[in-house]
């Protein structure tokens, strides 16, 4: 699939650069992300899979779905039988992980369980694909790399989008909308969480304070990020690519790390502190941390009654 420059797509121009950029940036990070990030993360996922009724869904596609921790768990122990779960990444390497992780797991030795992994195509007939798997596989689970702007799957193919916290990360997120209409059948419906509100996501803004206070710039992923955390303007957006009912509530993970140094190795550990730290001497790496245990001390410390705070935006929406 073309990675570069400019084509149409979902409705709108879809910037390929950028896009390949986010790819590699994920590649790099994905052992990164596995061992830290997605731990903490899964409780999102479980919220929004709740939220839309994914265990009575029939044909489910989750894209931005990293390692699939959570689609793991999702497929062993909730995911009903005579369901079709398609789980996608932009990132190959987050996709090679949960491949790797899903035949580890004891589901996958189940006789009716069958895991394809699809090769990378501009097309997807994803009726097609669930018809060439034999009948008396009951649960069928399909990992592919897929563009959350430009999805490969055709048209009306699923009952159940699911998009848990990649709307904000993507260049163009009405994009993103327009394809998740296009690929949700009528009466089918569209999942996506979001991050929350900036005040209320001091586990995302903290790290940030912390960069500041010890002189070394942060690099930020999304000027979306927070823009998409205002309910009314996401739900508006999303009636305006087609979807006929939105409902939308805000809920709270709030987790609590043991010690200052789990509270740190987490908050060092995603993608933009990565690349923030790319160049960093080993004297400024120290400084870093010494400057965040001070902070966190303050804020957060045993002689204080606070948690970081991380909200999600949680949207339903009907097609």
């Amino acid at each position: 699939m073309e990675e570069r420059g400019w084509m149409k797509g979902g409705g709108l121009e879809v910037d390929h650069e950028r896009m390949a950029f986010l790819r590699q940036k994920f590649n790099d990070w994905a052992y990164g992300y596995e061992d830290t990030v997605e731990k903490v993360s899964i409780q999102s996922s479980f919220n929004l899979y709740s939220a839309a009724r994914a265990h009575k869904a029939s044909k489910i596609l989750e894209v931005g779905a990293g390692c699939g921790l959570a689609a793991r768990i999702f497929i062993s122990y909730l995911m009903k039988k005579h369901c079709s779960f398609f789980v996608s990444d932009i990132s190959e390497k987050m996709n090679e992980i949960f491949v790797q992780r899903f035949l580890e797991t004891d589901t996958a030795s189940d006789p009716e369980v069958k895991l394809v992994t699809l090769e990378e195509s501009d097309v997807i007939d994803v009726d097609q694909e669930i018809n060439n798997v034999e009948d008396n596989f009951l649960k069928r689970i399909f990992s592919c790399r897929a563009n959350n702007e430009c999805l490969p799957f055709s048209d009306n193919s699923f009952d159940l989008y699911i998009a848990c916290l990649s709307l904000m990360i993507v260049p163009n997120y009405k994009n993103q909308l327009t394809e998740a209409y296009r690929v949700v059948e009528e009466g089918g419906a569209a999942a996506f969480s979001v991050w929350g509100r900036e005040e209320n996501c001091t586990m995302l803004t903290f790290v940030c304070e912390v960069f500041k206070e010890a002189g070394i710039e942060y690099t930020s992923g999304s000027t979306l990020t927070f823009k998409l955390s205002d309910k009314g303007f996401l739900i508006k957006d999303i009636k305006e690519v087609g979807f006929k009912e939105v409902k939308g509530f805000y809920t709270m993970t709030n987790p609590c790390f043991p010690t200052v140094n789990e509270a740190y190795d987490y908050s060092v550990s995603s993608a933009n502190a990565q690349l923030s730290l790319k160049n960093c001497t080993s004297e400024e790496r120290e400084h870093l941390k010494l400057t965040f245990y001070q902070m966190y001390e303050e804020r957060y410390g045993n002689d204080t009654s606070e948690l970081m705070s991380w909200e999600t935006l949680v949207i339903i929406a009907t097609k």
